[in-house]
């Protein structure tokens, strides 16, 4: 006779034939069936994570870093919401989760139970697939059919372009009772991740032969894959100008790094208009970017990716490419190009070139501020590391800077929140042997200093916070400053003490005010250490709107109101 929770156990085999090697697991009472099941197969791999709003976003980082799928495993009821941000993120960032929600019997659903909501495809919109477990196993057949159904939702995870899965286990008492062995026919097949066919068209390569110019722009990539290089070798093509910022982890000599600041300081006249426009990867940060591109006239857009949805960025009507950027961009390298006129080429260069310096002059002039502090972090990082950007003007103010070769880029930016930037650090750090470095805003590090709550917290974790007293975003850009209630619900100034909360969490503390600290202080953040270290960067809201713009070009007519 068949054991009603045998798919349970079987469950937990088959995730690990798929390649899943971690497994986070929220604490609960109606998942412990699955935790039992998860740490007979995964053991120490199994890593215990109590706020699964920052469960979400550690796995989001592990998986994001180490190219396997994860899992995570909660409770019912609203401990499976929790999961709700990070799953966002993950749908649109394309990285690899699988969720396994426990949920009370159907039968006890809007019936008033403990810990109950409806959670049958409370994920729909923010996952690749949703799908719903039987509750009990009477019969061989429904055996199957359930493995059949949590195949084809790892599959769905990580074929073409992967992402989260949400899987609903409705589980009946008892619920501590011991997991019966795994079935002795389970067979499993190991997804090797399904490719699209490349849909790239005889009359696509002659298009990319005879356009005169033509303009790639490639936009948060964080696989490992062929696509850097070989844009750095389109780049160096006759008519081909390379746009790729800091989180599309490409460079080279001739790939314009800095769009946003590029078109701050360049009339849009006096950069070359293209041809085609080519587009791939995740999303772009530069506002200007999208703004210049979505104003060209008569130009041909083309679309590379393995998307679920339809993606027109530019509102261009793009053609679809279908495939996997790297073997696209592979083919559109080994096509041979006219010599063209390297005049579309050069007026972007010559455009970097020029902001370049004239960027170098602007920060010898700056004060100590936010701006000033991201050039001093970037400037000091060591070759090897991972970076974390946080959002809102950390990720902003890091588009100044040029890419720096031998760093490894990783944001938020799916879904563009801040309230997982730390706790995504964390699962990076752990994953890897790097230093793992995570600049973030005073605002975000206090909305996810949950993350610090976590046994495994690795001790080649840094984190700078620079404290500029609340969301100081939102003095620099146009509108909310005028508003009545700027101070307190836009600039949202707290009164938390972040050295007492590096303290509580046992990690080591630094305090820096000024270029001369900061100096002394990075030599010391940056070496190796038995704990996590935090360094607080204190900067004056007043220098930072300054120092924003000096940068911008921008003279505001606006005080900071007291």
């Amino acid at each position: 006779m068949l054991h009603p929770k045998q798919h349970i156990r079987d469950l937990s085999e088959i995730c690990y034939h798929y390649g899943v090697k971690y497994v986070i697991i929220s604490p609960g009472s109606r998942n412990a069936p699955l935790i039992e099941a998860f740490l007979e197969r995964f053991k120490d791999n199994c890593i215990s994570i109590v706020d699964e709003r920052s469960a979400g976003y550690f796995a989001l980082g592990l998986a994001r870093k180490s190219g396997s799928p994860v899992v995570l495993i909660c409770t019912s009821g609203t401990a499976v919401l929790n999961y709700g941000p990070a799953l966002a993120e993950a749908y649109y960032q394309r990285i690899p989760l699988i969720a396994l929600t426990a949920d009370r019997p159907e039968e006890l659903i809007d019936q008033q139970d403990n810990q109950t909501i409806r959670q049958r495809g409370i994920f729909k919109n923010i996952t690749k697939g949703h799908y719903h477990l039987f509750q009990n196993i009477s019969s061989k057949a429904i055996l199957s059919e359930v493995h059949r159904q949590i195949e084809r939702a790892i599959e769905k995870c990580l074929e073409g372009a992967k992402g989260p899965v949400h899987i609903n286990v409705p589980l009946s008492e008892p619920l501590y009772d011991n997991l019966p062995e795994i079935s002795p026919d389970l067979i499993t097949k190991k997804s090797d991740g399904k490719k699209s066919m490349i849909c790239l068209s005889d009359e696509n390569c002659e298009k990319f032969r005879q356009a005169g110019n033509i303009l790639i722009i490639h936009g948060l990539d964080f696989q490992e894959s062929d696509t850097p290089s070989l844009l750095n070798s389109l780049s160096q093509t006759s008519g081909i100008v390379v746009v790729a910022e800091n989180i599309a982890n490409t460079t080279g000599e001739k790939i314009i790094d800095i769009p946003e600041l590029l078109l701050t300081y360049n009339n849009k006249d006096s950069l070359i208009l293209p041809d085609l426009v080519i587009y791939s990867g995740g999303q772009i940060v530069s506002k200007k970017l999208k703004l210049y591109v979505r104003g060209l006239k008569n130009i041909e857009c083309w679309r590379i990716g393995e998307d679920e949805y339809t993606i027109d960025t530019f509102q261009k009507s793009n053609e679809v490419i279908s495939g996997p950027h790297s073997e696209v961009y592979a083919v559109l390298n080994s096509l041979s190009r006219k010599a063209r006129n390297e005049a579309f080429k050069e007026s972007w260069l010559v455009a970097k070139r020029a902001v370049e310096k004239k960027r170098a002059k602007i920060l010898k002039e700056m004060p100590f501020s936010d701006l000033k502090v991201h050039h001093l972090l970037l400037e000091k990082m060591p070759v090897g590391i991972n970076l974390e950007l946080g959002n809102s003007s950390i990720i902003r103010y890091a588009q100044v800077f040029n890419t720096k070769n031998g760093l490894k880029y990783y944001s938020n930016r799916g879904v563009s929140g801040i309230d997982g930037c730390l706790s995504a650090a964390c699962g990076t750090a752990f994953v890897s042997d790097e230093l793992t470095v995570a600049i973030v805003g005073d605002l975000s590090f206090v909305y996810d200093s949950n993350a610090l709550w976590n046994r495994e917290l690795s001790e080649n974790l840094r984190i700078v916070v620079i404290n500029n007293s609340g969301g100081d975003i939102f003095g620099l850009i146009e509108g909310p400053s005028r508003s009545p209630g700027f101070i307190k619900y836009y600039r949202a100034h707290h009164p938390v003490e972040i050295q007492k909360l590096a303290e509580a969490f046992n990690l080591g503390y630094f305090c820096v005010e000024n270029e001369n600290q900061l100096e002394i202080v990075l030599q010391k953040f940056l070496k190796k250490s038995e704990r996590a270290l935090l360094m607080e960067v204190k900067t004056n809201k007043r220098n930072n709107k300054k120092s924003f713009n000096l940068i911008t070009g921008r003279i505001s007519s606006i005080d900071d109101p007291e």
